[in-house]
């Protein structure tokens, strides 16, 4: 008989269990497998899809996509396409990632001044100041005092002495008054307002005047350094030219090999000199760069030859002449040019800043004289006393000058006047050595180039191509040819050194007397 509970039923049913787990797990695998190898070939690309999906669309919506992809036959396709569109566009070049390419443009000295007096960002910086000026104007133009008011209630009074003085009884005091300065203490604060407003704008047209001058320093500094890169451009080329041409006559048995073994040590020297000019002038234009507030990259390129500008000289006699030239009104200048050099540096922006602070002391020194005046304090009042007594009338106050007198702060503001006006003085007396002395420079410097013949790079090669020939004709050797090149080449940097000395002296002499650029150098 069939017993459930019996060992031996227990166990077949335990075995029978088993036996069916163990069928149903391997029908799930084969199952897994036969999916596993349909969807093999889409794989790659259900991850590509989901990838592209998850950078556009929302969480929930990349989920969507990611099943829809995996589980159709067609759909993969879809995707596959897509990935392979996507992956063609980001394939292609993307042009708007290069780097584009500037157009070098040439700048003149003047092109420069204007972009250093538009863009330094010192200069930037400085002129913002003269907004704080304005402002203080603003301030000392108004009046400092305002009118005060005093109110007094005092409810529930009781006298017992007054028939109608019981509780309720209510006393009333109202008082204005205005603080009035009786010295025209506002008229010197308006004053010494106005005075330190000229003096900012006098500050900015000197940074103004030097950031002109340090331009031009720095231009003509780039000027003078492509023209020694270009003194020893011509110098390598020249060098190489003649290593080839000795190495041939070598091979053929012409020269000796010690020939040959001098030119090639002065051709790495010469090739070392190159690279140097090269550092140099690099250097020179971003400093320049840098002085017109554009990046260290930029592509402007300035132009001209320092040897080709054409220097002026101008004196007491030719003023009038220039500045009607160039559309300006000159006034009746000295005879000498001492004297004249002194009306340029009399007005430099540096010495009209000194005499604004002047200005500005003397006004403070007016505003202390003035404060020794006690300022009245008046203004009317009301007042209704618990008998119903009603009173109108005014009332003043002032402080009595005993203690203070107001004395110290005068003699403090008439030192301070003093101060300014050595100052002023002695700022005057170095803006005139200054000017005398940077003319003089400018002018010993005009003199010495006029005296000497100018030239052009092309005379280096020139010169030493007669040279050449003379040595492929055995008249000279190459020693004579190397000593040739050295002298040329000095008389080059020679001539340089003479037009760059010049040029610094003209930018100096801008920045010591605040002439115009068109007295010293002409268009070119």
């Amino acid at each position: 008989m069939w017993d459930p509970r019996s060992d031996s039923t227990r166990k077949y049913f335990t075995d029978k269990n088993a036996t069916m787990a163990r069928i149903h797990i391997l029908l799930l695998v084969l199952l897994l497998t036969v999916s596993g190898c349909r969807a093999s070939g889409s794989s790659r690309s259900g991850l590509a899809a989901r990838k592209e999906i998850s950078s556009d669309n929302s969480p929930m919506e990349d989920t969507q996509a990611a099943r829809v992809a995996v589980s159709g036959k067609d759909k993969p396709d879809t995707n596959i396409k897509k990935v392979s569109l996507k992956f063609a566009e980001s394939a292609e070049p993307d042009n708007s990632t290069k780097t584009p390419d500037f157009v070098r443009q040439s700048v003149s000295v003047h092109d420069s001044i204007l972009l250093a007096l538009s863009g330094n960002p010192d200069l930037v910086a400085i002129r913002e100041t003269e907004q704080v000026g304005v402002a203080t104007v603003g301030v000392a133009a108004t009046y400092p005092f305002n009118p005060m008011v005093q109110v007094q209630v005092t409810p529930s009074q009781e006298n017992r002495n007054i028939p109608n003085g019981g509780p309720g009884t209510t006393s009333h005091y109202v008082l204005l008054m205005q603080r009035i300065q009786l010295a025209h203490q506002q008229q010197f604060r308006e004053d010494a307002a106005h005075s330190s407003l000229n003096g900012v704008r006098w500050n900015i047209h000197q940074a103004e005047l030097q950031t002109t001058s340090l331009t031009a320093q720095l231009y003509f500094t780039a000027l003078y350094q492509r023209g020694l890169l270009d003194v020893a451009k011509a110098s390598q080329n020249n060098n190489e030219r003649l290593l080839e041409t000795l190495t041939k006559r070598f091979e053929a048995g012409d020269v000796s090999g010690a020939d040959l073994a001098t030119v090639r040590i002065d051709t790495r020297s010469t090739s070392q000199q190159l690279r140097l000019a090269e550092a140099n002038y690099q250097s020179a234009l971003r400093n320049l760069r840098r002085q017109l507030g554009l990046p260290p990259d930029s592509p402007e390129e300035i132009e001209g030859d320092l040897r080709m500008i054409r220097w002026l000289l101008p004196t007491a006699g030719n003023e009038e002449s220039m500045m009607s030239g160039m559309g300006l009104q000159s006034v009746n200048a000295p005879g000498d040019n001492q004297a004249w050099m002194a009306s340029w540096a009399a007005s430099r922006p540096d010495v009209l800043v000194a005499h604004a602070n002047i200005d500005v002391a003397t006004a403070n020194l007016h505003l202390a004289t003035a404060d020794r005046v006690p300022d009245v304090t008046m203004g009317p009042y009301y007042q209704q006393d618990p008998n119903g007594l009603t009173r109108f009338g005014l009332r003043a106050e002032l402080n009595l000058p005993i203690i203070n007198t107001g004395r110290p702060l005068e003699t403090q503001r008439m030192t301070e006047l003093n101060q300014r006006t050595a100052v002023w003085r002695q700022t005057l007396l170095r803006a005139e050595l200054e000017a005398q002395a940077a003319f003089e420079r400018y002018k010993l410097a005009y003199d010495v180039l006029a005296k000497e013949k100018t030239g052009s790079i092309s005379e280096l090669p020139q010169e030493l191509q007669s040279l050449e020939k003379q040595f492929l004709a055995g008249e000279v050797d190459v020693v004579r040819i190397i000593q040739a090149r050295t002298s040329i080449l000095q008389n080059q940097r020679a001539q340089l050194d003479l037009f760059n000395e010049l040029a610094q002296s003209a930018a100096l002499l801008i920045g010591a007397t605040g002439l115009p650029l068109e007295m010293l150098v002409e268009q070119y």
